[in-house]
């Protein structure tokens, strides 16, 4: 009798306890936050579609954050966004006041280049996505380019932020893989640098985010083509495009297709450093998860002709862990395409 009064009581006392411990951590988690500024470090510069979404997500990571601390946009193009995931990495603050925005290529960068890589994409904290960007081959109609089969017999000159992104991975891949003639122009500051450079007809496209285009000169998209995608799945807006998976027609070609276009759910990706306490991170993702199904940021988004396709946390980080330990075999194919000396 006695040990039936008593387990009763034993679990009364632990549901107690659990109940109290929650809040009790909600508030110091709160207390933290209250009055601080979180600094959010994005991998490019500003104009680019990046910036534009994090500035718009901002306000309702305020209204949805314990402590309701204000978010800041710190701009850190370079490199492929190398450079702010160094800075996250080993400069960081790790108290959960410091997150950022990398680029869809940033986690593929560390297996790809031979130098200047001081972080492990795994270990990043990933806490969501408010958008999942294809990037594509995007060209100005005057080029007459229609497809990627156009393009191996006229050249066609794309801007790139530098030969660590996308912007100039992607085309001198395909030219290595099939044979087109993209001339690839690097050294703009970000996205917005590329679109000015388009607008000035110094470039005559790029191979980045459609999504982040149509946002920034929504009044010019009836005069480009979406020639090719890099993803899995098609673009909801253009299905008829091919992606550049189906159009390889190596095996090993293929691989590295399929890589580059799983690699998408990354971009646009919000994460902390590593060493963030557990409470912080929590609440960092509850916050963004609140946040992207607030049905004001989502009318809102619909409003601007913002994609809105959120991502989660833990298949981010899958994707990273998966990029991590990418067969070399496939990096080495990568490399030798781009002319880099393996690691």
């Amino acid at each position: 009798m006695t040990i039936r009064k008593s387990l009763p009581l034993l679990a009364t006392t632990a549901l107690l306890t659990a109940g109290l411990a929650a809040p009790a951590t909600a508030d110091a988690v709160a207390d933290f936050y209250k009055g601080k500024t979180v600094t959010v470090v994005v991998a490019a510069g500003p104009g680019g579609g990046h910036t534009k979404y994090t500035q718009y997500l901002a306000p309702f990571l305020e209204k949805h954050m314990p402590g309701k601390p204000s978010f800041i946009v710190q701009n850190m193009g370079g490199a492929g966004g190398t450079k702010a995931a160094n800075f996250l990495y080993t400069r960081g603050r790790k108290d959960g006041t410091m997150i950022g925005i990398l680029l869809s290529d940033t986690p593929l960068a560390s297996r790809l280049r031979t130098t200047g890589v001081k972080y492990v994409a795994k270990e990043f904290q990933f806490l969501g996505g408010a958008d999942q960007p294809r990037s594509a081959f995007v060209v100005y109609k005057t080029t007459g380019v229609k497809s990627l089969d156009d393009a191996k017999k006229k050249q066609v000159v794309l801007g790139s932020t530098g030969k660590g992104s996308q912007t100039y991975v992607l085309p001198t891949l395909v030219n290595s893989m099939l044979g087109t003639k993209f001339k690839v122009i690097t050294g703009y500051r970000g996205m917005g640098g590329i679109y000015l450079a388009m607008d000035k007809a110094e470039v005559q496209g790029f191979q980045s985010s459609w999504s982040g285009y149509k946002i920034a000169r929504p009044h010019l998209v009836e005069k480009i083509d979406v020639i090719a995608a890099n993803a899995l799945t098609p673009l909801k807006d253009r299905p008829d495009v091919p992606l550049l998976k189906d159009l390889m027609t190596n095996p090993e070609d293929k691989k590295v297709a399929e890589l580059l276009g799983g690699n998408m759910i990354l971009g646009r990706g919000w994460l902390a450093p590593p060493g963030v306490p557990a409470d912080r991170i929590n609440a960092l993702r509850m916050a963004f998860k609140k946040a992207i199904d607030d049905p004001e940021a989502i009318a809102g988004a619909k409003k601007r002709r913002m994609t809105w396709e959120s991502a989660r946390w833990q298949d981010m980080q899958a994707a990273a862990e998966r990029i991590t330990n990418t067969d070399p075999a496939i990096i080495a194919r990568m490399q030798k395409a781009l002319g880099l000396k393996k690691k």
